[in-house]
């Protein structure tokens, strides 16, 4: 375990029990749903902390992002949430780069990094993909075409 890892490792059971004193514990117990979120995000075997860009502190649909069991970082999961419950993915299963645009109460933008089949994992040259995610009162949908799979290249990847 890394040093970052065992850092956020602690912070998330910091989080969990409530040992935190001072405005720290306040911003935690105002926000219970993202700790349950992060519990939730751990459970996966994520091993780095996610991106909580598109997390919003008090609103009910969040979503947390990023590398979970890809020793490369390139094992890229989306999870939407909603008051802290996990309620879906972005249906992509992983992906090699995600970044968070923009959101507002119901839709979510992300933009998927395109890689064509003879770029290595430093220099992906199909430029992105911006997918958008929107509320329909049962689950979040796609409402633009996901990006294309990457294929393999000689080397395996």
């Amino acid at each position: 375990m890394t040093r970052g890892q065992a850092a956020a490792a602690l912070l998330l059971l910091v989080a969990v029990c409530g040992v935190m004193s001072g405005s720290a514990t306040a911003v935690l117990r105002k926000d219970r749903a993202l700790s349950r979120a992060l519990v939730f995000w751990r459970s996966k075997k994520c091993v780095e902390a996610p991106d909580q860009t598109m997390w919003i502190h008090g609103w009910r649909f969040n979503a947390l992002f990023g590398n979970c069991m890809g020793g490369d970082g390139h094992d890229q999961h989306v999870y939407f949430f909603d008051r802290g419950r996990p309620i879906g993915t972005d249906g992509l299963r992983t992906s090699a780069e995600v970044f968070g645009l923009w959101r507002d109460d119901k839709t979510f933008a992300f933009m998927y990094v395109i890689y064509k089949p003879h770029d290595g994992l430093c220099c992906p040259t199909g430029g992105g993909t911006i997918v958008r995610f929107k509320w329909n009162g049962k689950q979040f949908h796609a409402l633009d075409s996901p990006p294309p799979r990457r294929t393999k290249t000689k080397a395996g990847r």
